[in-house]
Formats: structure tokens, C-alpha cells, sequence
């Protein structure tokens, strides 16, 4: 395609000194090429420009960072190591400059990288007057992630499905005392295997997660929670202990372990019961069989070791050309890593040890900047500094963007706009959706501006408030653009492969992310950050929104603290603003429901309806507020 205007003739008089690290300052006359930086003349470097927005090769890194042997690119793995050092590779060989740990690409930080089961693990049950029966660690039951370690013993409780959905008239719980026992639960739902079932709907599912039930479960009183694979969902199937799987994550409050059915019909034996009877009984009926097994008790006792590593986000810099506006900077960001071989939040939960490639969540993004960045570099650069970053431990919860804002190579104060790119590899009817636009004067118009010669149709949602990186510098108060062409079937899941990436779609994306890129970094007077008015909450259907009412808090990924939900802030707008909420404030206590994790969180809203008023507790500045707030549709 033709050359367009933005791209420049002649290279810088000098380069970015401030946050660029040693040797990073060497001033130059106008005219001299930079060291590692190819100079932009009327030939091949245009020509390199243009070549690195071609189909072929926006698909060749998404196949690279999706191969097998990236193995998922999870954070703290070897694959996830591998991905990082090809795209740090890719900027040394575009030109950039490093922005990252000691003169590297590299921007380390720690994470919890995985969980095991320690020493100590054991699960007892003491039928009426029978002789104890003890069972094996890993054989025969295995620890959730999520449990808590410690000690329970108590009476077991038959509690059914483990489900309490008031709008469903169902309610395994109903004047069920499970106060400091333990209680046994069935895993899915009643009627599973139903299409027109009560608990198929998309809004009932969640009543199928073990963190669920092992929550509700909690909320009752339960000192403890053993779930079973039901033993009609699957006839036949074979009994996989799902237990640990997936990254650690903070202890939910209860002890819970996963058990094979040998356990439950043990349990139950002394009673006179039978399991799939049980479970007949209910999915027939549509009510619950619960009840306490006279005499049978269990002892529990869960010891989880958390294993620390390393991470890094992926930083390379191409230094501004004008003297009065290099120090400003323009962070173009995608993360890389992916969900390794599943885990909790894998779609598909029986694919656990199965690699998720994540062609499209997000070796495509990954890919757009990696050809934004060789692009640029091609060119000579821009007016403004630009940093490419590939954030790493996203899927983790924003960790590496996060890390990033508290750790910038270019200072927030200077950092201008953050454009991310997420899920960019699915193009569909020309539509891409950007969210964002009303966080900075005039973005709108800039991208009609860069549209107008690419012809996507452009869907905007305006406050930017989305469940990827760039909110991480939202909350900073950083104008932000994410650019998304959609979900479908195969998010997070081991089908999310090259092959059914839209490369020719992608470069729309890309063509159009860089004529906004060279808009912002060129123009004479930075984009103004503007706080972003009231905005409906997103649909149900978006990217990593939920079903529920809305209240509109945004959680800090920012690492571990202590339990609760700490705010990075709160919608404008939202029932969480009006009720005086805000970022710094860690959420303790929601419409009775204690909070440890987001989770919880989710949990207590799911629970609730627009319309309802709730008591939420938090903590500011170590002090206990509670407040009411009056919950609202999501629309």
C-alpha cells in the first residue's frame, strides 16, 4: 500500500535522557543516526515499514508465540520464559532500546507460580461406631487451590448440589444446620444433562463452580467441604480428582478438597444411603434431599505449599525525535503470557494437562505490537518517545501491567496515552471494539482520523474500565485505547490456535492502531486525560463481565495483601461512587458476605438483585466504614 504522511524522513537530533537508564543519554546534532536504529530514507526502510504489516507476518508471530513449545506461555513457566526472550529478540533486532532491569528488555517481578500439596494431608471419615477409614492424598481426594490449611473435624452433612439460588426456588441448604460440621457436596447441578434444565441457563451457571459452593458452603458455617463427581452427570467417564489445577490464589476460608465417589458412598453406607440414588431422587424432583448423617463424622486437615518464582514484562523503547516533546511517551501494550496447560480459569476444565495455545488471547496482540514496534523503528520513529511493552502474568490479574505503572521506565506524569491490544486475531464483519475513548479529549476524532483510510467499523464504548492491562493505567489516570475484535468459543480453551487467526484482520487492526499511534506522538499538544462521565455497565455478554446486578468497583490486581478486595478505584457514576467508595478503600465485608478475594466478591453480588440495597464494609486508612449502597441493573 501507499506511504503514508507520518512516516519520517529524517531521524532525531537527540534521544530521551530522563528514566532510560545508563548510556541512554548521548546527545546528538540533527541529521546523525542513532546507534541500533535503522535510519529512514526513501527506499528500504519504508519498505521494512510496510513489510512488517503484512499478513504473513502478523501470522508467523502468532504461530511462533502459539507453538507447542511455548507450552502456554503461563507466567513463572519455561514456555512463558521462551515467549519473552523471542520478543525481547524482536526489539533488539528492530532497533529499540531496552527498558527494562539492568540495560535488558526484561522487567522482572515475582508472582506465585504454583501450588503442591505439603506434608500432613489427610482425610478420615468415623462411621457410627465403625473403625476409622483413612484415605490416600492424591488417590483418593486431593486439596482444592483455594482451601485453607489447617485442622477440621466434625459431623457430616449431606448438602446435595451445594447450591442455595433463591430465583430458582432451589436451595440445597433449606433448614440444613451445617455450623462447624462438614459437609459433603455433589459437583454440577441438578438435571445436568438437561438442555431445557433450570441451571442451564447462562446466568445460572456459576452455580456449577466448586469455588461456588465451597464459598456458600463457608457462608452456611461449614468448618469443611468434600465435593464428588456426581455419579450420573458422565456415565462412564472416568473419576478425574480435579483439586489442584491451575495457579494459587488466596485461601478461600474453608478447608476443601475434591474426593472420589468411594468417599461420599462410605459416608453415606452407614446410613443406609446411596449416592446416585440421592442424586436420582433430586434431578427428578427439582428439591433437595439434604441431611445429616447420624454418627458419621470426618476429620480434614489440608497442608498447600505456595511456590514463589519470577516473571517479566517485555520492554523495549524507540526515543522521541523533537527535542520538546521526547521526554513525553506513548506505551504501546499487549500481555503475552497465557494459561499454560489450563487451570481454574480454563473453559475447559476436563483438558486440564491439555496446552492452551492462546493464538488469539494473546499471541495477537503480542504480534501487533511486536510489528507496531518494528514499524515505527523502520520509519526513524516518532516526535514522542514510544515504549513496547508485552506485559507478562495478565491472566494472573493484571500483575504485570501493574507492575509496570509502579515501575515505568518513562514516568506516568510523562506517559501521554497507553493503547492495548488484546484478543486482536478474530476479525468478523469488519468489526473491532474500542474501548476507552472518552478518557482523553479528542480520541474519537482521532480515530475516525485513522480509520478513514482502513474502513473497520469501529464500535466505542467510552470509560475504558475493562478487564485487561490498560486499566491498570486508567487508574493512574492515563488517557487509554484497548482494542478487541471480539469473544468466541475457543476463549481459554486448548482450540484457541493459529489456524483460525484472521491475519488479514489483524492488519486492519494494526493499520489503524498506527495511524493513531503517529496522531498521538506527533501532534503538537498531548491528548488530555478526561475523566470518563457515567457509562451503563457493560452487557453480560462482554469480555470478563459477569451476570448479577452492577456496582461498579475496579479491584487493585496489584499482588497479595491482606484479605479483601482493594479498590483501584471505582466507575464514575456507579452505586460504588455514590456511596462513597473509592481507590485505596479494601472491601471487607459486602451485603453480609465476608471478603477475601474477588471471588467473594463475585460470590455476594451474584446473590443479589438491581434494586437491592447492601451494607458494604471497608477499610480506609485501616479504619472499619460501612456504608449502604443500592445496586443497579446491568445493562
Amino acid at each position: 500500500m501507499g506511504v503514508r504522511p507520518w512516516i519520517h524522513a529524517s531521524l532525531a537530533s537527540a534521544i530521551l535522557c530522563a528514566g532510560l537508564g545508563a548510556g541512554a543519554c548521548s546527545h546528538q546534532p540533527p541529521g546523525t543516526p542513532r546507534e541500533g536504529l535503522p535510519q529512514a530514507a526513501a527506499g528500504p526502510p519504508i519498505a521494512a515499514a510496510e513489510a512488517a504489516l503484512s499478513p504473513e507476518a502478523l501470522w508467523e508471530e502468532v504461530r511462533i508465540l502459539a507453538a507447542p513449545e511455548m507450552e502456554g506461555r503461563a507466567a513463572g513457566t519455561a514456555g512463558a520464559d521462551r515467549a519473552a526472550a523471542h520478543i525481547a529478540g524482536a526489539f533488539r533486532s528492530a532497533g529499540l532500546r531496552p527498558g527494562g532491569d539492568a540495560g535488558t528488555f526484561l522487567q522482572h517481578f515475582d508472582i506465585l507460580t504454583g501450588i503442591r500439596m505439603g506434608k500432613d494431608n489427610g482425610l478420615t471419615l468415623r462411621p457410627g461406631g465403625a473403625a476409622p477409614q483413612a484415605f490416600v492424598p492424591g488417590t483418593d481426594f486431593t486439596p482444592f487451590s483455594f482451601s485453607e490449611d489447617g485442622r477440621a473435624e466434625g459431623e457430616v452433612v449431606f448438602a446435595g448440589y451445594g447450591i442455595t439460588a433463591s430465583e430458582l426456588g432451589y436451595d440445597d441448604y433449606a433448614g440444613l444446620d451445617v455450623r462447624g460440621k462438614v459437609v459433603l457436596l455433589l459437583t454440577h447441578e441438578p438435571r445436568e444433562r438437561d438442555p431445557a434444565g433450570p441451571f442451564r441457563r447462562p446466568e445460572a451457571y456459576r452455580y456449577t463452580e466448586v469455588r461456588y459452593k465451597t464459598i456458600n458452603a463457608r457462608e452456611h458455617g461449614a468448618a469443611a467441604a468434600i465435593l464428588v463427581t456426581d455419579p450420573l452427570g458422565h456415565p462412564g467417564e472416568a473419576e478425574t480428582l480435579l483439586g489442584i489445577r491451575g495457579l494459587p490464589s488466596r485461601g478461600g476460608g474453608i478447608l476443601a478438597v475434591h474426593a472420589r465417589r468411594s468417599v461420599a458412598e462410605a459416608a453415606l453406607a452407614s446410613a443406609g444411603l446411596d449416592l446416585a440414588a440421592l442424586q436420582r431422587e433430586i434431578d427428578a424432583a427439582l428439591r433437595p434431599r439434604s441431611l445429616p448423617l447420624p454418627g458419621v463424622r470426618a476429620e480434614v486437615q489440608v497442608r498447600l505449599v505456595r511456590e514463589h518464582g519470577t516473571t517479566a514484562n517485555v520492554v523495549g523503547i524507540l526515543p522521541g525525535t523533537d527535542p520538546s516533546l521526547r521526554e513525553q511517551a506513548i506505551v504501546v501494550g499487549a500481555h503475552y503470557d497465557h494459561l499454560g496447560l489450563g487451570g481454574e480459569t480454563s473453559m475447559a476444565p476436563a483438558q486440564v494437562g491439555t496446552v492452551h495455545p492462546g493464538a488469539d488471547d494473546n499471541a495477537s496482540g503480542t504480534a501487533g505490537v511486536i510489528a507496531l514496534a518494528r514499524t515505527f523503528a523502520a520509519a526513524g520513529g516518532t516526535r514522542r518517545t514510544l515504549v513496547f511493552a508485552a506485559f507478562g502474568a495478565e491472566e494472573m490479574g493484571l500483575l504485570g501491567s501493574t507492575y509496570y505503572t509502579g515501575h515505568p521506565p518513562v514516568p506516568l506524569d510523562r506517559t501521554v496515552a497507553m493503547l492495548n491490544f488484546d484478543m486482536i486475531g478474530r476479525l468478523r464483519e469488519g468489526k473491532v471494539y474500542v474501548s476507552g475513548v472518552e478518557t482523553g479529549a479528542g480520541l474519537e476524532e482521532v480515530l475516525r482520523g485513522a480509520n478513514a483510510g482502513v474502513g473497520l467499523s469501529l464500535i466505542f464504548r467510552g470509560d475504558g474500565y475493562d478487564p485487561s492491562d490498560h486499566t491498570a493505567f486508567l487508574t493512574h489516570e492515563r488517557p487509554v485505547l484497548f482494542f478487541f475484535t471480539g469473544v468466541h468459543g475457543d476463549y481459554h480453551r486448548p482450540s484457541d490456535t493459529a489456524d483460525k487467526v484472521n491475519p488479514s484482520g489483524m492488519r486492519q487492526v494494526v493499520l489503524l492502531a498506527r495511524g493513531v499511534v503517529a496522531a498521538l506522538a506527533d501532534r503538537e499538544a498531548a491528548v488530555a486525560f478526561r475523566k470518563p462521565v457515567a457509562a451503563p455497565p457493560p452487557s453480560a455478554g462482554s469480555r470478563g463481565e459477569g451476570y448479577g446486578p452492577y456496582f461498579g468497583s475496579i479491584p487493585d490486581f496489584g499482588g497479595a495483601g491482606p484479605p479483601g478486595v482493594l479498590l483501584g478505584g471505582v466507575r464514575p457514576g456507579s452505586p460504588a461512587e455514590r456511596a462513597g467508595l473509592r481507590a485505596g478503600d479494601v472491601i471487607v465485608r459486602f451485603a453480609g458476605v465476608t471478603i477475601r478475594a474477588l471471588q467473594d466478591l463475585v460470590f455476594a453480588l451474584r446473590s443479589h438483585r438491581a434494586g437491592d440495597e447492601v451494607d458494604v464494609t471497608f477499610l480506609r486508612d485501616g479504619t472499619a466504614q460501612t456504608v449502604r449502597a443500592l445496586l443497579e441493573p446491568r445493562r
